[in-house]
């Protein structure tokens, strides 16, 4: 008696991903991925690492020499997985081609149809890297582009500036786009038929934050870090508090930390836990290397010392 078809088909798919994987494991010795790596190999600085972007962009023949044998495996395996790191929200299809320690190469593709295509957004992110998008099809869509200036305001240091609109780019099949990421944020609107691009976004010289403003009134409305060990720290600072297990060594340590936002969670949440342990080392960070930390040190040590006076000696 034959196997129920829900059986058949479990096998195919087992079989299918012993295929995939075997597959994969070959891939990152891909010709047409060593390829596209080669470009990053001697890139070691922004400029250096912009060139090899913009050159493989402007001629993105290289995209079919990369995605054709897996097209034609899909075609006559429709089981088969090709070997993309992938990701789906509603309103883009995406996936990863290439990562090197400088650049990391991406590929989507934007549903026009979607409801989300139709909704805009209620910010906009400076994602806090430079990249370079080829958009093989552009959707008859259009870009609107904002620049978020940061300032030195001579005492609190490095602060951010309301974004402001810089226009409205078209989109044709084929456009180049580079984007400032560092300081400036991009939306595709309204696009009519699907939008397929390839973009390379490098690594070198990113800001140390992404920053996310509203639409509409150009506010800054939050930032998060670009560095995911140092956010694993912050993560880790809080658990120990919560947990009541940190001590004055770890978060002494962590308070000297390269990262300046993470040395100011360590002092906050040391702070919450003892104090008075805290209390010198608060007092050197007044003259913290960051201008954040200084003027935050310089708000926080009276409030600290006020709090702890009455048990100090007369």
């Amino acid at each position: 008696m034959p196997a129920p078809i829900d059986d058949r088909l479990r096998d195919a798919i087992a079989a299918a991903r012993v295929r995939s994987l075997a597959a994969g494991r070959e891939w990152a010795d891909d010709a047409a991925v060593r390829a596209v790596t080669a470009r990053f190999a001697d890139a070691t600085t922004l400029a250096e690492g912009e060139a090899a972007a913009r050159a493989l962009v402007e001629d993105a023949g290289w995209v079919t020499a990369l995605l054709a044998p897996w097209i034609a495996r899909l075609q006559g395996d429709p089981l088969f997985e090709p070997p993309f790191k992938s990701q789906r929200d509603p309103l883009r299809t995406g996936m990863v081609l290439a990562e090197t320690p400088v650049a990391s190469v991406t590929m989507a593709a934007i549903d026009p149809f979607a409801p989300a295509a139709r909704v805009l957004p209620d910010t906009i992110v400076v994602g806090g890297r430079v990249s370079w998008t080829r958009y093989l099809r552009g959707g008859e869509a259009r870009l609107w582009r904002w620049r978020a200036d940061r300032i030195d305001d001579g005492w609190h240091g490095d602060i951010a500036v309301p974004a402001r609109p810089l226009g409205v780019q078209p989109l044709g099949d084929g456009a180049v786009v580079r984007l400032e990421g560092r300081s400036d944020a991009m939306l595709l609107v309204e696009p009519a038929t699907p939008v397929v691009s390839v973009t390379i976004t490098l690594r070198q010289s990113a800001a140390p934050f992404m920053r996310e403003y509203d639409r509409l009134s150009g506010a800054l409305v939050r930032v998060a870090t670009l560095d995911d060990g140092a956010a694993r720290s912050t993560m880790l600072l809080t658990l120990l508090r919560e947990l009541g297990q940190g001590d004055a060594e770890v978060f002494d340590a962590l308070s000297r930390d390269p990262a300046f936002f993470v040395r100011w969670d360590a002092m906050r949440e040391w702070l919450a836990t003892d104090a008075r342990a805290a209390l010198p080392r608060l007092r050197a960070m007044i003259d913290d290397p960051h201008p954040d930390i200084r003027a935050a040190a310089r708000a926080m040590l009276p409030v600290v010392e006020a709090r702890l006076e009455p048990a100090w000696p007369a």
